[in-house]
């Protein structure tokens, strides 16, 4: 990987994990989600529009266009309510890390391929990293604690997040080569937050002129944000080796953890940043070894 593209990579990491951060900040996370994906929505309407005339769309693009949408719903619904439930430094690794680990697992279930060694291994350091990240401290009093957590609240609800985030790596893999990225990147946003409109506007329609009026700047950045960081890795693949940009820019659960830990104040941290590094370890591991 030639040093721009690892800085591009590298950015696009930090300013993923500074969307999360911001979003972990915000009241109503769900409410926050459906804005910021309105505020994308507008934001690149110019883009979609250049390129929408000069895109033709097979049934087989449009079908693969609705499933990214609607898994990319589920995605910002279990990540919102991730973020309800738990800490920062808790469910971005969780969610990042779970979702590469579930890939490799699912191609040898439903495709029959083969695990490297260098997979095994990324594998094993992913799941060494999440039983440690639950961790309350390096103690044998608490080595139980991450099986209670793993049974529900913001541990489910980032492993359900990281479950659509391997969903979707399949499904974008065929999709963006059957539909010009730029337009079914816009699609998607625009499935998605029809899919999670009806929920917002059943539970959260009080909260949403709230979180406009408290949010609105940090609603527009995000908004930028969540599509800029996904082409700056486009752009970034576009000068690698997909599989060394795919494993660089999980860098971003190290970030997320610095966020969580430094900048919101949560507690355990020293299990959070060992497991988070385990966690990165791990990914980088899988995606080097496709």
């Amino acid at each position: 990987m030639t040093g721009i593209a690892l800085a591009i990579v590298l950015s696009a990491g930090f300013l993923h994990a500074g969307w999360n951060f911001l979003l972990k900040k915000s009241s109503r996370k769900i409410v926050f989600t459906w804005w910021f994906l309105l505020a994308a929505l507008i934001l690149y309407l110019p883009m979609f529009l250049y390129f929408w005339p000069h895109t033709n769309i097979s049934g087989s693009g449009w079908r693969f266009v609705l499933a990214t949408g609607l898994i990319h719903g589920f995605y910002f619904w279990f990540i919102g309510g991730a973020y309800e439930r738990g800490d920062l430094s808790l469910v971005y690794p969780l969610s990042r890390g779970f979702g590469p680990m579930l890939v490799p697992v699912l191609a040898v279930i439903l495709l029959n391929e083969r695990l490297s060694v260098g997979g095994v291994f990324g594998i094993s350091a992913v799941i060494a990293g999440i039983f440690i990240i639950h961790l309350r401290s390096f103690s044998r009093s608490g080595i139980a604690e991450p099986f209670r957590a793993l049974r529900g609240g913001a541990s489910l609800w980032a492993l359900l997040t990281g479950t659509t985030i391997a969903a979707y790596s399949l499904v974008d893999k065929v999709g963006v080569n059957l539909v010009h990225p730029p337009v079914y990147i816009y699609l998607m946003l625009l499935i998605a937050w029809l899919f999670i409109s009806p929920y917002v506007f059943i539970k959260g329609r009080g909260a949403l002129t709230a979180e406009l009026r408290i949010n609105f700047r940090i609603i527009v950045l995000v908004g930028f944000l969540c599509l800029f960081t996904y082409m700056l890795v486009l752009f970034a693949m576009q000068m690698s080796k997909i599989s060394y940009v795919v494993a660089a820019r999980e860098v971003s659960i190290i970030f997320s953890t610095y966020y969580g830990i430094f900048r919101l104040k949560e507690k355990h941290g020293k299990q959070k940043f060992v497991g988070a590094v385990l966690i990165a370890f791990g990914v980088i591991l899988i995606g080097i070894s496709r």
